[in-house]
C-alpha cells in the first residue's frame, strides 16, 4: 500500500525474526497481552547485535491492522528517552510483528510489591513515566503541532530497563490531537483497560489529555500501595474508591505498601499523594497537567533527599469547556418559544443526530430565522459530536461553511443554532430543475469550503470533514453552498504527510473512501473521494445509493464503468444534458473521475478541483 512506503526502512524480514526467536519457541516467550505474545531475541541491527522484544499481533485477541500501523506511525514520529524505541516491524506471510529495544526488567506491574523497589526508586520511575507523557502531551517539546493521547496508560505499559529507567509502551490505541487548541478534545468509542480508564471518557466518549492524567493517577497509587488496581481485596469498592476514601480520611498509611512505609518522608508523601489524588478528580478541569505532575513528583523526590525543604504545591483551576463558549449560549426557553415548543410543523429535517427545526429569534437586535439542530440521545450521537461541532464552527469561518450562532445545553437538551439555509440541502434538488450553471456554482462553493478546511490559516489545524455528502451541503436563498455537520471531523497539522489512523471507521455508505474503509487510514484524499461522489450525483441527478441494495448499482461503480467505456452521456441527468458545453463537461467529468481514483496519491488536491470546476464554468460562458 502506497501510504506505507514511508516505513519501508523499518521493515525486517520474517526469516530473521524466526531465527532470532528459534521459530517463536516457547522458551523465548517473555509475556502475553491483549495483542498476543512477546518474545525475546537477538538481531543484527543498525545498532549492532541487539537484544530485542518482538510483539506478535494475534487477531484473536481483538487487535488488528489499525493498531499495528498506529503504533508504527506513533513511534516513528515521537522519540524520547522515556518512550520505548521501535527498531522495526515485520509484515510478512500474514505475520504482524513489532520489534522494540529490549527492556530487560519488563513491566512495572511485575514490581509493585517487590522489595527491590525502594521509595526513591519508585519516585524516579514515576518521574520518568511523567516525563514521557509530558512530552507526548506537549507539542513544542516534540517539535510538532500535535499532542498524542496515549489512551491506555497502566503499569504494564510502563517498561523498565536494566537501570530501572521507565519507558512508556503500547501505542496501538493512541490518538493525535491538535496541540494549539485550548480545548484539546477528540471523540471516540471508549477503549482502554478496566480499572485505569477515565470514567468521564467512558460515559461521554470525550477523550482529552486529562484522560491520560486520570490513568496515570491510578498508576501513582498502585506504586504507593504496592498492588494492581485490579487486585480487588475489598469487594465492596474499587481501587480508586479505596484510595480516595483513605486520602480524604487522612489515613493513607493503612494502604501504603509495607516495605516502603517507614522510608517515606512526610513531605514527600504529602506531595506525592496530593498530586495523585488530584489526577483522580471526577471533574477533568480540576485535574493537573502532566507538567504540573512532573514538577510535583520532582519536588517529592527532593523532599525525600532533603527533608528540610518546605512544602509548596498548587495548580490553577481551568474553566470547564462550557464556560469557554458562554457567549454563544442560548436559553432553552427562548428556543422553545422560537419553535413553538418543537412543534412538528416546524421540523424541517431528520438525521442521524435527531431533528432540525425552523424558528425565529431576536439576534443582534434583529428578528432572524434560524435552524435548531436538536440532538436525540437515542439516535447514537451525543456529547462528543455536540461539543466537537461547537469547537469546530467557532474556530473555522468561511462563506462556504455553515455559521454556528449559538447552542443550548440545558435540562438534558443539546441544541445547536445555525444560520438558516432557506433551500435546505443539495440532496433535495439533484433530480429537480437546477440548471447546469447553478449546479457548477454549487460545486465550486463546496470545493472552496473544503479547500479552506484542508488549507486553513496558519493559526489553524487542517480539518478532514469525514462525512462529505449531498445532504451535508446546505443552500441559502441565492443557492450558495454551505458545508455542514462536523461531528465526525478530525484535526491535523497542515504539514502532516501521514494519515490519521481511525480505529472505528465512520461515514456514510456510498460516499466513504474504499481505502479508508479497508485500512482505517483517513486522509484529506478521503474527503476528495466523497466529494467526487457528490460531483457525479450533481451530474447524474441521483443519490449515490438511492433505492439501491446492490453495490454494483451504486453511483461510483456505475460512473467508473460508464467513464471507462466512454458512454457517460447515458447516465447524465436528462434535463441538463442539452445545456452542457462539451468543454465544460470534459473539464467537470475528468476532475470528478480523478477524485474516485483507487490510489489516493492519484486523487487531486482541493485547490486543483476548484481550478478545474472554475474552468468548467468558464467554458459554459459564465
Amino acid at each position: 500500500m502506497s501510504d506505507l512506503k514511508r516505513f519501508e526502512h523499518l521493515k525486517i524480514q520474517l526469516q530473521a525474526i524466526k531465527s532470532a526467536t528459534n521459530n517463536f519457541a516457547e522458551d523465548h516467550c517473555i509475556g502475553r497481552g491483549g495483542f498476543g505474545k512477546v518474545y525475546r531475541g537477538e538481531l543484527d541491527h543498525l545498532e549492532g547485535h541487539t537484544v530485542v522484544a518482538l510483539k506478535c499481533l494475534d487477531r484473536a485477541f481483538g487487535q488488528g491492522d489499525r493498531e499495528f500501523w498506529n503504533e508504527i506511525l506513533m513511534l516513528s514520529l515521537y522519540k524520547h528517552e522515556n518512550i520505548v524505541s521501535l527498531l522495526g516491524f515485520c509484515d510478512d506471510d500474514d505475520k504482524k510483528i513489532l520489534v522494540y529495544k529490549y527492556a530487560s526488567k519488563r513491566g512495572l506491574d511485575l514490581y509493585l510489591n517487590s522489595h527491590d523497589l525502594t521509595w526513591v526508586r519508585r519516585l524516579k520511575i514515576c518521574i520518568g513515566a511523567a516525563r514521557g507523557l509530558s512530552y507526548l502531551h506537549d507539542s513544542e517539546s516534540a517539535g510538532t503541532q500535535q499532542r498524542v493521547l496515549h489512551r491506555d496508560i497502566k503499569s504494564s505499559n510502563i517498561l523498565l530497563n536494566e537501570n530501572w529507567n521507565a519507558m512508556i509502551a503500547d501505542f496501538g490505541l493512541s490518538k493525535f490531537c491538535p496541540a494549539n487548541l485550548q480545548y484539546s478534545l477528540i471523540f471516540s468509542n471508549p477503549v482502554g483497560t478496566f480499572g485505569y480508564w477515565d470514567p468521564l471518557y467512558v460515559e461521554t466518549g470525550l477523550l482529552t489529555k486529562e484522560s491520560d492524567v486520570y490513568s496515570f493517577g491510578v498508576v501513582l497509587f498502585e506504586v504507593l500501595c504496592g498492588r494492581l488496581c485490579t487486585d480487588n481485596y475489598e469487594k465492596s469498592q474499587s481501587f480508586t474508591e479505596l484510595v480516595r476514601k483513605h486520602y480524604k480520611h487522612n489515613n493513607l498509611n493503612e494502604i501504603i505498601f509495607g516495605d516502603i512505609k517507614d522510608e517515606i518522608n512526610t513531605n514527600s508523601l504529602k506531595a506525592f499523594s496530593t498530586i495523585a489524588y488530584q489526577c483522580l478528580k471526577r471533574d477533568r478541569d480540576k485535574r493537573p497537567s502532566m507538567n504540573e505532575i512532573l514538577t510535583t513528583l520532582e519536588t517529592a523526590l527532593e523532599y525525600q533527599n532533603d527533608p528540610c525543604l518546605l512544602m509548596v504545591s498548587s495548580h490553577p483551576k481551568r474553566m470547564p469547556i462550557k464556560n469557554k463558549f458562554k457567549h454563544l449560549e442560548i436559553q432553552l426557553e427562548a428556543i422553545k418559544l422560537a419553535t413553538n415548543d418543537f412543534a412538528e410543523q416546524n421540523c424541517i429535517g431528520v438525521g442521524g443526530f435527531g431533528k432540525v427545526y425552523k424558528g425565529h429569534l431576536i439576534h443582534l437586535k434583529r428578528h432572524t430565522t434560524f435552524a435548531f439542530k436538536r440532538f436525540g440521545s437515542t439516535l447514537g450521537q451525543g456529547d462528543p459530536e455536540f461539543w466537537k461541532e461547537i469547537i469546530m464552527l467557532s474556530l473555522y469561518k468561511h462563506e462556504n461553511i455553515v455559521s454556528l450562532l449559538g447552542f443550548c445545553d440545558e435540562r438534558g437538551e443539546k441544541i445547536l443554532v445555525y444560520e438558516y439555509a432557506s433551500k435546505r440541502s443539495l440532496d433535495l434538488y439533484l433530480n429537480k430543475d437546477l440548471t447546469w450553471v447553478t449546479r457548477l456554482k454549487i460545486c465550486i462553493g463546496v470545493a472552496r469550503g473544503l479547500m479552506y478546511l484542508h488549507n486553513p490559516p496558519r493559526t489553524h489545524q487542517k480539518v478532514i470533514h469525514h462525512d462529505i455528502k449531498s445532504s451535508n451541503i446546505l443552500l441559502d436563498e441565492n443557492w450558495n453552498a454551505k458545508i455542514t455537520d462536523f461531528g465526525l471531523s478530525e484535526f491535523g497539522p497542515t504539514s502532516q504527510q501521514y494519515p490519521f489512523v481511525v480505529l472505528n471507521v465512520l461515514g456514510t455508505y456510498g460516499y466513504c473512501d474504499p481505502l479508508y474503509e479497508k485500512t482505517g487510514f483517513l486522509t484529506e484524499e478521503s474527503d476528495v473521494y466523497s466529494f467526487g461522489v457528490v460531483l457525479f450525483e450533481v451530474l447524474c441527478g441521483r443519490l449515490s445509493m438511492h433505492n439501491v441494495n446492490d453495490k454494483h448499482q451504486a453511483l461510483p461503480f456505475l460512473v467508473q464503468k460508464c467513464y471507462e467505456q466512454n458512454n457517460l452521456d447515458e447516465i447524465i441527468y436528462g434535463s441538463i444534458r442539452d445545456q452542457i458545453n462539451p468543454g465544460s463537461l470534459k473539464a467537470f467529468k475528468t476532475i470528478a473521475y480523478q477524485c474516485l481514483n483507487k490510489e489516493r496519491e492519484e486523487r487531486p488536491l482541493m485547490k486543483e478541483i476548484v481550478r478545474a470546476l472554475e474552468t468548467a464554468l468558464r467554458y459554459q460562458g459564465s
